[in-house]
C-alpha cells in the first residue's frame, strides 16, 4: 500500500489527530506524533514508532489503549497521545492493548 507521502509543515498534536481522523498525513514538530495516510482512505497514527491508531477506509477510528488505567502503559508521551486521540475523535473504537497486539490493525509501518 502506498502512502500519500508528504507530511507538510509540522502541526500541533490536536491538528495531527484531526488530520489522521480525516485521512491526511501529518506530523508534529518533534516527529513524536505522526499520521500516515494511504490512497484507499486508510490512515495510521503513530506515537514515536508505536502504532496507536487506525482509520479504516470506511472512516472508522480504532485506538489502541496504551495507557496505565487500561494496563497498557508504554510511556507518558504515548499515554498523552492516546488520550488526545480518544477525546478528540467523535466515537472511536477503543481496543485493549492485548487485543490490539493480536489484531491485524496493529501491524507496523510498511518501511
Amino acid at each position: 500500500m502506498q502512502s500519500l507521502g508528504i507530511y507538510g509543515r509540522p502541526r500541533t498534536n490536536d491538528k495531527v489527530i484531526k488530520a489522521w481522523q480525516n485521512g491526511v498525513s501529518a506530523r508534529n514538530h518533534r516527529h513524536s506524533l505522526t499520521s500516515i495516510a494511504y490512497r484507499n482512505g486508510r490512515a495510521e497514527l503513530y506515537s514515536y514508532d508505536l502504532k496507536i491508531g487506525e482509520r479504516t477506509p470506511a472512516g472508522v477510528i480504532v485506538i489502541a489503549d496504551f495507557t496505565a488505567p487500561a494496563k497498557g502503559f508504554y510511556s507518558m508521551t504515548t499515554s498523552q497521545h492516546v488520550n488526545l486521540a480518544k477525546y478528540k475523535t467523535g466515537n472511536p473504537v477503543i481496543m485493549n492493548r492485548l487485543v490490539w497486539e493480536c489484531s491485524p490493525l496493529s501491524e507496523r509501518k510498511p518501511f
